[in-house]
């Protein structure tokens, strides 16, 4: 562990998906503004399944699933959250551990996600490339259809579903790391056809060990805490994150 990398963490139990983005955009704000220049790594819950859909997605056409929809300020497709761990990377652009760029960030953090996994006795690895084959007109939506570069596999199903954004001196980068599927919630947002294909293309922790959250977030963040070499010191937001964030849920 290097001491000089050193990082907040946050841990936040279930909450609303407007809380949920509020919070990673508020995190990504303070950051790019110079508000905060200290790195961090937020996991958090959802407190009901909700929709999160990428920032150019047009919501009407996930509306009729009766499930909460809400807008990430990341790009990508729809995801449906449930059971599941959410991480958040929020950091300064000039950290020497993604000076890579895009592709260079997805690989690093993707990388602390597989060692975690290992140490519940996960055998994970990082995708190639996404696949060609052409799906159904509405899978084309679901984030987990196919792994882009970089993201989470499993036996070459996807486990984890990432997205970044970049502002001018800060990036963020979230993702869903699935420990159930319910398949009934993707047929109701993706309808049944579209949900039988895509359950063929996710995966999740449950098929592959009985590891729980609260063991697992400890993994995940000692994953991250060997892959940064960094240290982490828990954390709340900052008065200025707050006034951030309750501007975007006002």
């Amino acid at each position: 562990m290097a001491t000089g990398n050193k990082w907040r963490l946050i841990i936040d139990g279930p909450q609303s998906g407007a809380v949920n983005m509020a919070v990673d955009e508020a995190l990504l704000t303070a950051v790019d503004s110079g508000r905060s220049q200290t790195p961090v790594l937020r996991i958090y819950d959802w407190r009901e399944p909700t929709v999160s859909i990428g920032y150019h997605q047009a919501a009407e056409q996930f509306k009729a699933s009766g499930l909460t929809v809400v807008r990430r300020i990341t790009g990508g497709r729809a995801v449906v959250h449930s059971a599941e761990l959410t991480y958040s990377i929020v950091s300064p652009s000039d950290n020497p551990l993604f000076k890579d760029g895009i592709n260079g960030t997805y690989n690093v953090i993707s990388g602390c996600i597989v060692r975690a996994l290992s140490y519940a006795g996960i055998d994970a690895n990082l995708a190639a490339a996404g696949r060609k084959r052409e799906p159904r007109e509405r899978v084309k939506a679901a984030c987990f259809f196919a792994p882009s570069r970089y993201e989470v596999t499993i036996g070459g199903r996807k486990l984890v579903g990432s997205a970044q954004r970049r502002f001018k001196t800060a990036f963020l980068q979230h993702g869903s790391i699935l420990f159930t599927v319910d398949q009934g919630l993707q047929e109701s947002v993706f309808g049944q056809q579209a949900a039988a294909e895509l359950m063929e293309r996710m995966t999740s922790l449950s098929g592959h060990s009985g590891v729980g959250k609260p063991a697992f977030t400890q993994m995940l963040i000692k994953g991250f805490e060997d892959g940064f070499r960094a240290s982490f010191a828990t954390s709340n937001l900052t008065e200025a994150e707050e006034y951030i964030k309750s501007g975007l849920l006002a």
